[in-house]
């Protein structure tokens, strides 16, 4: 017979006594008589045991703790023993450890572990804090031979008293910056702390304490290092749970100052003095001492440059100054009329004399403005806007440039302001009618539409429509040639009487093209009136003298010059922009006042190659961006056509264009094709020519 192995002993021996018992002879059924029948029944079962898991509270010495008190000084184990069903030892089985409240932790903080070869688990339990108190419940599981093993256990927990004693540091003067280390004894009732069971906080107001929090270690003592970072008396205690020591004093001096550093100049780019930019810097030290600190007391600093080239200097203000509270020391640093670099160099004073340092390099760069290196430009000098006698086109645009530099060549100071003023068209920089200077330059866009000018009637002016002058200038300067010192030999980029300079007049804008101040004049085509403007100059910078006819010529109105050199002036540049029409004007059906050299017209022919001088009906370029090409008619002719380049390109004036031609024998028609975009078409045009 099978037994079940975990059946409970009782229930085998009921199970046992159901197998015995016999039976004899049942005698007779019938008269009388007596019957007697004897049986025996015997049964014989093993008893079977279960899997076991005890669990017990245990000190370091293995006895066992009966009052389950739980202790906050010494070490105490969760002894748990796991066997088989045979009563053998269930070696290196899992045991699950769960803890009913926070107040006690194991150590370490791990739910399950193995039991060793005896079947037997200790784990450490502590209490979580040396204040925790009540009650906690244990619970130990265990799967043993398919069988889920559980064990409760209730321990007590009652809050230690913590005294911290001792409490010392291991130098008691430190130079600031320097680490000292602190200590203090812990005991909870009485008896030393176990180690990681209390944390200790240190507090001073002199510097960083590491760890914040320190535990005591197995000695029950527990340290952390301060690490300096101010002067003076200062203090040091420990607390924990409660619990409170005696304070500790120390001082921390004052490290030796051991340097200057170089902080900042603001800005490092000055300009040349009376420019526009910005004249002076401040150039900034500060005082440290030996790791590095602010000396926050007052040190006297000492100033000087390392060259004064053009005159630079201190701005009238002292060369030696005392530090203040953060330790900064500045001094104001003026620019001279030379473009240079210099830099402060800052001593301190005696007995520290033999530390110093230098700033970084401090830029003294350009002055205003000068007419020599005033230019203008633009991205193309005809684009497609129309004219009088051509078709129109409102929106196009061309950017117009101003270069600006000092008579050194540097660039004008960022921020310096450019004036327009535009005969027609719009000018227009994000709505302005100016732009400002950005590393030497800058643009607008002249915008296609009315005012289209309309020629000019007077004398030497331009008679063609369509041709818009745009001015340009601001402040600046005349430009002189310098010349050196008699008795130094140095050069100091500044006027000098007697130096020789080109002077300037008033602005003017030159509408027709004449190349003088021309007040009022009609325009050709209908005949209304017209004029050109002058610009205000700075006080006295005008006068009733000829202007010289140097490099400058036509610049300046008529007699408006002063003989003298001025620093402030109106530096001015003029440029001429073409409103192109959309077609090649024809031979023949130009308006009268347009003059036949600026018309359309061949220049050469011969069965070798055909010249043509393209032109819109104002006489006037096509759009530089015209597309060209040249064909033969008829196509089926042996005549070929190769036309040098496939653009108008960038002009004032009516181009000029050379189509090469091969195996023509006369008669064919040479065609120049011209195309014109706008909007959203394009406009095309031709000017035929027959071959001789």
């Amino acid at each position: 017979m099978k037994f079940l192995k975990y059946l409970p002993t009782a229930a085998l021996v009921v199970a046992l006594g159901a197998c015995g018992g016999g039976g004899g002879s049942s005698g007779t059924t019938a008269g009388t008589g007596t019957g007697t029948g004897t049986g025996t029944g015997t049964g014989t079962g093993t008893t079977v045991s279960a899997p076991t898991l005890t669990l017990s509270l245990v000190d370091a010495s293995g006895n066992e703790v009966t009052n389950r008190l739980l202790s906050q000084t010494q070490p105490q184990f969760l002894k748990i023993v796991v066997k088989k069903s045979t009563g053998d030892a269930a070696a290196f089985t899992r045991v699950t450890i769960t803890l009913g409240s926070t107040q006690a932790v194991l150590v370490p903080d791990v739910s399950s572990q193995l039991t060793d070869a005896s079947g037997v688990l200790l784990m450490r339990i502590a209490p979580a804090a040396v204040t925790s108190s009540g009650a906690v419940q244990v619970t130990a599981a265990a799967t043993v031979e398919a069988a889920t093993l559980t064990q409760s256990y209730d321990l007590q927990i009652t809050p230690g008293t913590v005294t911290l004693s001792g409490l010392s540091v291991s130098s008691s003067i430190v130079q600031k910056g320097q680490s000292i280390n602190v200590g203090v004894d812990v005991k909870i009732n009485g008896v030393a702390a176990a180690s990681n069971s209390v944390a200790v906080t240190f507090s001073t107001g002199c510097g960083a304490v590491s760890p914040a929090s320190a535990l005591v270690d197995d000695a029950g003592h527990a340290t952390a290092v301060v690490q300096t970072s101010s002067t003076g008396a200062c203090v040091i205690s420990a607390s924990s749970s409660g619990a409170s020591s005696n304070p500790v004093f120390y001082t921390v001096t004052a490290p030796p100052i051991a340097g200057l550093q170089f902080v900042s100049a603001t800005p490092s780019l000055i300009y040349q003095a009376a420019s526009v930019g910005t004249n002076t810097s401040i150039v900034s030290f500060k005082v440290i001492d030996s790791i590095g600190a602010t000396v926050t007391s007052g040190v006297k600093v000492n100033a000087s440059l390392t060259n004064i080239d053009g005159g630079i200097n201190f701005c009238g203000s002292p060369s030696s100054v005392i530090s203040g509270p953060d330790g900064i020391a500045s001094f104001s640093v003026c620019a001279g009329t030379l473009p240079t670099t210099v830099q402060v160099r800052a001593a301190l004073d005696a007995p520290n004399a033999g530390i110093f340092t230098l700033s970084n390099l401090l830029t003294v760069q350009t002055g205003l403005p000068t007419q020599r290196f005033f230019d203008i430009s633009a991205s193309k000098f005809n684009f497609y806007a129309g004219g009088y006698f051509t078709s129109k086109f409102n929106g196009n645009t061309v950017d117009i440039s101003v270069f600006a530099a000092d008579r050194q060549g540097n660039p004008v100071p960022d921020g310096t302001k450019i004036i327009f003023v535009s005969e027609g068209g719009q000018i227009n920089s994000t709505g302005q009618s100016s732009c400002l200077i950005a590393s030497g330059r800058c643009s607008v866009s002249l915008i296609g539409q009315d005012y289209r000018p309309m020629g000019s009637k007077a004398l030497g002016g331009d008679p063609r429509p369509g041709r818009v002058t745009v001015i340009a200038y601001t402040d600046g300067e005349e430009s002189f040639v310098d010349k050196p010192d008699p008795v130094t030999g140095i050069y100091n980029n500044r006027y000098d009487i007697g130096e020789l300079f080109e002077d300037l007049g008033s602005p003017y804008i030159d509408k027709d093209e004449s190349g003088a101040f021309v007040s009022a004049y009609t325009n050709l085509v209908t005949g209304t009136n017209e004029g050109e403007s002058f610009y205000p100059m700075p006080a006295g910078a005008t006068g009733d003298k000829t202007c010289p006819a140097n490099s400058n010529v036509g610049l300046s109105v008529v007699a408006t010059c002063n003989n003298q050199w001025d620093g402030f002036t109106k530096v001015r540049r003029q440029i001429v922009i073409v409103f192109s029409g959309g077609e090649i004007g024809q031979p023949g059906a130009y308006d009268s006042t347009i003059p036949s050299r600026y018309q359309t017209q061949v220049l050469f022919k011969s069965k070798a190659a055909i010249t043509v001088q393209l032109a819109d009906y104002d006489g006037n370029p096509l759009p530089a961006d015209a597309g060209l090409s040249v064909s033969v008619i008829p196509s089926t002719s042996d005549c070929k056509g190769t036309l040098e380049g496939s653009q108008i390109g960038s002009t004032s004036e009516p181009t000029i264009h050379t189509a090469t031609l091969e195996s023509c024998s006369g008669g064919e028609i040479i065609r120049f094709k011209a195309s014109v975009s706008g909007g959203s078409g394009t406009k095309e045009s031709s000017f035929d020519v027959t071959v001789p």
